[in-house]
């Protein structure tokens, strides 16, 4: 029996059917469950193979905790809304705290992105153009990154694309049902990033432009705005703590210059920066394509959706000039989707179809290969602190304990989630400690000037010693793994240690780089 049949014989319609029914008769649906399964794929494989790096330990940190003191904590220790950790706090209840089972949040979220990004590019653009920025979106290692991360980021990317899907179906038909669509993903949006509002700001501007005098649309803009300013003070309480506060004092010509090289390639991959030229001159073909052999339909809908990606970067600039500096690639990423669109736009030409498919295959087998060259070689991974607690080993072997002395790296995450009892042996605090253990970590992280992702994941690089004259202490061995070079330095009865002794036999560094740890 048919839908129509049951429709007909029922009296009203059945929407939730009916609605399966068109999405099962597109006939591109086939290939958007393939690049979906690939998604899948691409998103999955390995997601555990990569320790935690500082940030997501943070995110471990939080949802350990009872609701109410993460939600206390939050304004302290983060610079982002409630809403993914509170997803993630029941996530990790039930699919576990370990990196594969937290992790598998962001890449079902990053999954997800693929039907989404196809439905925005069909209804602006067409449904050629929703096929390849599905595509896209399925094999980018840059959103396959953020879809291993314990972090809001791909949240970020899948509430930007529902906001993007809603406004392109309100601005043809601003009925209530579809206005309230569009709020609720805006105030989800926010609620996930504050950076939501690069694509919440332009979309509600051009709303109100088409159709202010529509009162489902007027009502929504005041919804929202009361959504808006509910997360302001926590917005301004965050803001106060200075967690970003490193990254304004980095050129902002240089991270301007990243953001379309990351936005194409990622991180990390070998001969990144050919990858990065090749990638780019593509994406230029992309837009010739679009302005010289789009019909004025496809053209249109494309430029929309680049325009407000555009429009976004630009209210991200004013910010900046406002001076609430955070612009890195991360915290655009919002924008990444509104651009995958104008992309597809024009590979999807009417005029082009040979040029854009040879371009689409390229940019989809040059992200392949970027993100499989990262899951195999961990050079282009984050660090991986596991390591170094297996060499440790999870606790000392002797009652007194043992002192860790990390080379320029001062915080305990996220080496503490690997080893019980961790703690600062503070340097305002500054007590002998009696050990017959002391473990010199250093750290081989790649020399870059700009250091908040891939390998070199919050590292600073670091000397180990050929010695470290203790009295009562001789090496016992040195080993290495991973970024990490370990010595362990043993005597044969308890030493009382200070920190002055310690700093004093320090030539390669000096402790107040560094970062002296207890563990008993």
């Amino acid at each position: 029996m048919s839908v129509a049949t049951l429709t007909e014989r029922s009296g009203r319609p059945v929407r939730g059917a009916d609605t399966l029914t068109r999405v099962l008769a597109d006939p591109a649906a086939p290939a958007v469950l393939g690049l979906t399964l690939l998604a899948a794929l691409l998103r999955f494989y390995g997601i555990g193979h990569q320790g935690y790096w500082f940030d997501e330990g943070n995110t471990v940190l939080l949802i350990h905790l009872s609701p109410g003191k993460m939600f206390g904590l939050l304004p302290q220790t983060e610079s982002t809304p409630p809403l993914y950790y509170c997803v993630a706090w029941v996530w990790a209840r039930i699919f576990g705290f370990g990196e594969a089972g937290l992790r598998s949040l962001s890449a079902l979220i990053g999954v997800l992105v693929v039907p989404v990004s196809y439905l925005l590019a069909a209804k602006l653009v067409s449904r050629r153009a929703g096929l390849i920025a599905a595509a896209l979106t399925a094999c980018n290692p840059y959103l396959i990154w953020y879809s291993q991360e314990a972090r809001s980021y791909e949240l970020l990317v899948l509430m930007s694309g529902l906001v993007l899907l809603a406004f392109a179906y309100v601005r043809e038909t601003p009925t209530p049902r579809l206005v309230a669509a569009w709020v609720i993903a805006s105030a989800l949006g926010l609620a996930t990033h504050y950076y939501a509002l690069l694509v919440v700001v332009p979309t509600a501007a051009l709303l109100l432009a088409a159709h202010w005098r529509k009162r489902p649309v007027q009502i929504g803009m005041v919804v929202l705005a009361i959504c808006g300013l509910a997360l302001l003070p926590l917005a301004i309480s965050q803001n106060q703590t200075g967690h970003a506060s490193w990254i304004s004092p980095i050129p902002l010509g240089p991270r301007l210059g990243q953001i379309i090289p990351q936005f194409l390639v990622g991180y990390g991959a070998p001969g990144l920066t050919a990858l990065e030229r090749i990638t780019e001159t593509l994406a230029l073909v992309a837009l010739v394509l679009l302005a010289s052999r789009s019909d004025v339909a496809e053209r249109r809908g494309a430029l929309l959706a680049g325009g407000i990606a555009l429009v976004g970067l630009i209210i991200n600039l004013i910010l900046v000039g406002g001076g609430i500096d955070d612009l890195i690639t991360r915290n655009v990423i919002a924008l990444w989707v509104p651009a995958a669109v104008c992309v597809a736009g024009g590979l999807a030409a009417a005029r082009a179809r040979v040029a854009g498919i040879a371009v689409t295959v390229a940019l989809c087998g040059i992200g392949v290969l970027g993100a499989g060259a990262v899951a195999f070689n961990r050079n282009y991974q984050r660090p991986d602190w596991r390591g170094v607690a297996d060499v440790l080993g999870a606790r000392p072997a002797t009652p007194g304990g043992r002192v860790i002395l990390v080379l320029h790296y001062r915080t305990l995450l996220p080496l503490s989630l690997s080893m019980p009892g961790l703690k600062f042996w503070r340097s305002h605090h500054p007590r002998p400690v009696t050990t017959t253990e002391l473990d010199v970590v250093s750290i081989a992280a790649p020399r870059v000037p700009l250091c908040w992702w891939g390998s070199a994941c919050n590292l600073t690089p670091s000397t180990m010693q050929s010695s470290y004259p203790l009295p009562g202490f001789r090496e016992l061995w040195v080993r290495h793994i991973y970024q990490f070079t370990v010595m362990r330095l043993v005597a044969a009865r308890p030493v009382t240690l200070t920190q002055p002794e310690i700093s004093g036999m320090l030539t390669t560094t000096t402790l107040r780089h560094d970062e002296l740890l207890l563990q008993r």
